[in-house]
């Protein structure tokens, strides 16, 4: 089974779990070990069904939900070839596009507060 890591950020954590709640996509939890420093206040796995291109679809309307529901939520998508590409402004065919050949992703709110 392959997975697709997010990072998430700041106050990005709980908003961005529940739009993929919203849109069914599926996901897990990664293990988080006390003790150990992480960069992100936390990981979640997204769970890539071999053959299944709807998900890309799904994904990237969570990503555009996330960005234009809050000013100043960011998106960044390191592709396999690891080409930065930030997913604002992204059509959701180009971001589909994109989201196919993702290595990882970061999520940012950088303030919960701001509307």
């Amino acid at each position: 089974m392959d997975t697709l890591p997010i990072h998430l950020f700041k106050d990005s954590f709980g908003p961005f779990l529940a739009l993929l709640n919203e849109h069914q996509v599926k996901y897990q939890m990664r293990e988080v070990r006390s003790g150990v420093p992480m960069a992100s206040s936390g990981v979640i796995e997204i769970v890539q069904a071999v053959g299944n291109a709807a998900m890309w679809g799904a994904l990237a309307a969570v990503l555009i939900a996330f960005i234009q529901s809050r000013r100043g939520r960011k998106v960044i998508i390191t592709t396999k070839d690891n080409t930065v590409i930030h997913a604002e402004g992204l059509s959701p065919k180009e971001l589909e596009q994109v989201l196919s050949h993702a290595k990882s992703l970061t999520a940012i709110d950088p303030n919960k507060n701001q509307k």
